[in-house]
């Protein structure tokens, strides 16, 4: 973490798994034999903008929050071959925290606020965006496309977004 962040929440799974949001990305920390680490500990770091989906999946007494992104689509293997049950084991799977059915309602107000985060920065331009829009505007009033004056409109615009 850096100095100046804070901890949003922290959702604590089965095992001393845990969801852990910050204010730009989310962690998930595993440590231990069910999780595949066996003297070790296992975290996979994804930001906020990069997550497409998240999902609360429930059995009878067990469940788990799992955490989709371009990194982590889906729990099946993407091989030819007849995915193993280890391919689908919650506990080891780097995007998944197992959690008991008895702290569902628990989680679901901290889950809510990481689906306003990710739809908040989902909405804010990546820092690379706005030189990269500059940059095609520029070539735009370059070409002859746009003249000073829709130029600079149209970049006062795009730095207001920005801003």
């Amino acid at each position: 973490m850096r100095p100046d962040e804070d901890v949003r929440f922290c959702l604590r799974g089965d095992l001393g798994h845990a969801l852990v949001c910050l204010d730009d990305r989310l962690v998930i920390l595993k440590a231990g034999f069910h999780a595949g680490t066996t003297f070790g500990a296992m975290a996979a770091t994804i930001f906020h903008q990069d997550v497409t989906g998240i999902q609360l999946r429930m059995h009878f007494v067990s469940g788990w929050i799992e955490i989709s992104s371009p990194s982590f689509q889906g729990r099946e293997r993407k091989h030819t071959r007849q995915p193993r049950s280890s391919d689908r084991d919650v506990y080891k799977l780097p995007n998944c925290v197992p959690i008991s059915r008895r702290h569902v309602e628990a989680f679901r107000g901290p889950l809510a606020e990481l689906r306003q985060l990710v739809a908040e920065s989902k909405l804010r331009p990546a820092v690379g965006s706005v030189a990269t829009e500059l940059e095609r505007l520029a070539a735009l009033r370059r070409c002859g496309v746009l003249d000073e004056q829709e130029f600079l409109a149209a970049k006062s615009r795009v730095l207001e977004a920005a801003a």
